[in-house]
């Protein structure tokens, strides 16, 4: 595919025909030859002449199910290189669709340069913002040298963050804009790829927007909602080893809900997806859960490097403790944890902790854990689920707080040009 051209409805729907028939038919087919090998077992059929002829009759009819599925997909192509179909970017839905798309199996689609997979960058009014200064200019034309980083979570992306917007009357973004003196700026990335994976394209952007900045750098602060947090360490963690100056400008690093010690829904899918492989029947359901992306896993237990993960079959297995990530010393972190419950002892925020993350997860303080961060200034926000962190007046009220303090004296001298 032309890379200048849009993706559209027809390549959308291309894909999703594609993973139907290696996920739903095929798991159908496996459920149909399970139950029938059952049976055939149990009715004790010597000759095996029943059992062959609904062989002969199932194998032609999934093999056909399957033949015109990819025939439709194939035709879908097809059309969308005519340029039928409306761009896939061109509306809200379209863009979540391309979100969740990409928290599923954005590390497959990546592998095979296939055009459904987001390349991360900065994102202004749902658009990609070319890294070079008069790109910078025209999209920021009031930039400031104190900038705030956004990262979204898992299946989310930049727009996540207008979440309830006209409830609240505004988002962090117009917050910073209106309340600090600093320049808040987005960005959208593949969930599905690994965190750390993430962590260093997240570095290699930043370095590059402190060298095309229409003003000199001076500050930088990362706020993360759930696996974004992972993300803005990872960064951090492979800046630092691979030398770079601009870790030194981090003033603060803000994580919202996210799972510093592990994600409880996916150690729930991961120990589901084994016991479901216990049972022939049930086996295929199990293998569905295992079509789950890099990033997702990485959340089990708040993966953020790849020493933690390479040549491991985290699918198969439950994992390796995590290896600790020294933090910036002269930054401030802020873990911010909701809860279902109004307090953290509260039998729903025991159980549930915001939904997705459990309390001691959120603020990186497990039992039998050292803290991810010690020096981690700890808050929470309680009767709210993981979603509302995305805009919460508390909330942005703490930002503003943070973003508006004096900087302290940067590891590199001035500012990264």
């Amino acid at each position: 595919m032309d890379a200048a051209q849009p993706i559209r409805v027809t390549h959308a729907a291309a894909l999703a025909l594609e993973y139907g028939d290696r996920l739903v038919v095929d798991t159908i087919r496996d459920i149909h030859r399970a139950t029938a090998r059952r049976v055939f077992r149990r009715t004790r059929l010597v000759a095996g002449t029943v059992e062959s002829v609904h062989d002969t009759v199932f194998t032609a009819m999934y093999d056909g199910l399957s033949l015109l599925t990819r025939a439709s997909g194939s035709a879908l192509r097809t059309l969308a290189a005519r340029g039928v179909g409306a761009p896939v970017e061109s509306g809200p839905t379209g863009r979540r669709l391309m979100a969740t798309v990409n928290g599923l199996i954005g590390a497959e689609l990546d592998e095979r340069d296939d055009p459904h997979a987001i390349v991360m960058s900065l994102r202004k009014e749902a658009s990609d913002v070319v890294l070079d200064r008069d790109a910078l200019e025209r999209a920021y034309p009031d930039a400031r040298g104190n900038v705030v980083l956004l990262l979204h979570g898992l299946v989310e992306s930049d727009e996540s963050w207008n979440r309830q917007r006209d409830r609240v009357g505004s988002t962090y973004v117009d917050r910073l804009l209106r309340e600090t003196a600093a320049t808040p700026l987005v960005l959208r990335y593949n969930t599905g790829l690994h965190v750390s994976d993430n962590g260093t394209h997240l570095s290699d952007l930043i370095e590059r927007l402190c060298e095309q900045w229409p003003v000199q750098v001076t500050r930088i602060s990362l706020v993360g909602h759930s696996m974004g947090g992972l993300v803005a360490r990872a960064a951090t963690n492979h800046a630092v080893a691979a030398g770079l100056t601009w870790p030194g400008l981090v003033r603060h690093v803000v994580c919202l809900g996210t799972p510093h010690l592990g994600a409880s829904l996916e150690k729930v899918a991961h120990l589901g997806a084994r016991a479901l492989q216990i049972l022939p029947e049930a086996a295929p359901f199990g293998r569905i859960l295992d079509v789950r992306s890099p990033g997702i896993v990485d959340l089990r237990h708040g993966y953020i490097s790849r020493d933690e993960w390479h040549d491991r079959d985290l699918t198969r297995t439950w994992g390796l403790d995590r290896i600790a990530a020294a933090p910036l010393l002269h930054a401030d972190y802020h873990f911010v944890a909701a809860t279902l419950g109004p307090t953290t002892n509260h039998p729903l925020s025991l159980v549930l902790g915001d939904l997705l993350v459990r309390y001691p997860s959120a603020v990186g303080r497990g039992r039998r854990d050292d803290p991810v961060v010690a020096h981690a200034d700890v808050r929470h926000v309680g009767a709210i689920d993981h979603f509302a962190l995305l805009n919460n007046p508390q909330v942005g009220d703490w930002l503003v707080r943070w973003i508006s303090d004096r900087p302290r004296a940067a590891i590199t001298t001035g500012g990264h040009r």
